[in-house]
């Protein structure tokens, strides 16, 4: 029977063809609604990790480390950074939104928005490094990420002030895709908040003793912070996911259903000749598998293929590569099971009988 099931496929190539390419489209969308729930995630991850800190810290009556609406005073930054044993460096930073031109003197000028640091440059919570340039940071100065297409001596207009781009790292964004800049503490209390000498966080290098009135924010919980206006967005990205799952293995059922249909006769002559049920099962599974699992290696082509077309930035994990043909089976399995509950109806005397 496995072997007659692969002469079918075989003998109506084109219709199964066609099913692999709709399929395929359908597995590589969920492929990138994956990788954009996913680059939500990773973002926040690699902002995290170029901080470099260990602890975030803010007035205790903060939501979170990355909550708005609560500053630190300059006396509540001179406690919070004054030495302490354990903690080998700890810096303010001015966290916020805002807006940037890429090319104010220019007709391709296009604002865009941004997230803004305000930094102690080469201190706890500054970048590191970059691909171009220098992470060292002055008065009028920024460091961009390259997705924003500048380079060292270029000017992006932030907020209405005129900054020199001083440094380009690879890769910083928050908030779906949004660029981050960097630019000095002074600076961003210029651009954030009229000037005044106010910080969001300190973080520190090392783990603090924290007087009364401050909390400290471990990663995971500023992780969390960054995180929550994402849940959102992210639930609804996987209600798609889970959407397309469901197309998929609709258009692998139909096709198969409908291959029964029209293979009844020939299921019958099986029956008359002996071959059980089980055995006529496993060649409509077999079908419905190997169509289920071409679409898959098919769809993380396409899905690697328009990846980069995409105006946010899409991180497929080698996880959900690796997972799709394995989801790919169950979902062909599943198919071809209500095939196979089509040719259990399938008497034996149709063999021997009319059209």
């Amino acid at each position: 029977m496995l072997k007659a099931a692969w002469r079918d496929l075989q003998w109506r190539r084109k219709r199964f063809a066609i099913t692999i390419v709709g399929t395929a489209l359908v597995f590589a969308m969920s492929l990138l609604m994956s990788g954009l729930s996913n680059s939500f995630v990773v973002e926040i991850d690699h902002t995290l990790d170029t901080m470099a800190a260990d602890r975030w810290i803010t007035r205790a009556d903060a939501a979170g480390a990355f909550s708005p609406g609560s500053f630190l005073l300059p006396a509540d930054v001179a406690l919070l950074t004054a030495p302490q044993p354990g903690v080998d460096d700890a810096a303010p930073v001015l966290f916020g939104n805002s807006t940037a031109e890429t090319a104010p003197e220019d007709s391709s000028n296009e604002v865009v928005n941004v997230t803004l640091f305000g930094v102690v440059p080469l201190h706890v919570g500054a970048p590191t490094e970059v691909v171009e340039g220098t992470a060292e940071l002055g008065g009028g100065e920024v460091v961009v990420p390259r997705s924003l297409g500048k380079h060292v001596g270029d000017t992006l207009r932030v907020a209405g002030t005129d900054l020199v781009v001083t440094g380009v790292v690879a890769e910083a964004s928050l908030l779906a895709g949004t660029p981050t800049v960097t630019v000095t503490l002074e600076q961003a209390q210029q651009l954030l908040i009229g000037g005044q000498p106010l910080a969001s966080m300190v973080v520190t290098a090392g783990v603090p003793e924290l007087p009364d009135g401050y909390t400290a924010f471990t990663r995971d919980q500023a992780r969390d912070d960054l995180m929550r206006p994402m849940q959102n967005p992210m639930q609804s990205i996987d209600f798609v996911k889970v959407l397309l799952w469901l197309v998929a293995a609709l258009i692998v059922a139909s096709v198969v259903y409908l291959t029964v249909l029209e293979r009844s006769r020939d299921f019958a002559v099986f029956k008359a000749t002996g071959v059980s049920n089980a055995a006529i099962g496993a060649g409509i599974c077999l079908q419905a598998v190997v169509v289920a699992v071409l679409a898959s290696v098919l769809g993380v082509g396409l899905a690697l293929l328009l990846a980069p077309f995409f105006p946010m930035h899409v991180v497929i994990s080698v996880g959900s590569m690796v997972t799709l043909p394995l989801l790919a089976v169950a979902v062909g399995i599943a198919a071809g099971l209500i095939g196979v509950v089509r040719t259990a109806r399938v008497a034996p005397a149709t063999a021997f009988g009319g059209p």
